[in-house]
């Protein structure tokens, strides 16, 4: 099979493409499993923004440092 120069220019160019768009891919695809599994053990605080760990899965936690009280998920009452 011989290749002609402007076929061999077009496999230069598209190969290297493909694998930076795989690569983008599978780096965006890890970078949302491990944005879950932080979601999953920490919060952050409504009113000071601060990330604090949770020991377990609890439906009201408070923040270790402004004391306010975070709801996990909507809360009915907020809307």
């Amino acid at each position: 099979m011989i290749l002609s120069l402007s076929q061999l220019l077009v496999a230069i160019v598209t190969l290297p493409f493909l694998w930076i768009l795989v690569d983008w891919l599978f780096s965006r695809l890890a970078e949302r499993r491990t944005q879950r599994r932080r979601q999953r053990v920490a919060r952050e605080c409504h009113l000071c923004g601060k990330h604090y760990p949770e020991g377990r899965r609890v439906k009201i936690s408070t923040c270790p440092d402004c004391d306010a009280l975070n709801v996990r998920g909507g809360h009915r009452k907020l809307g």
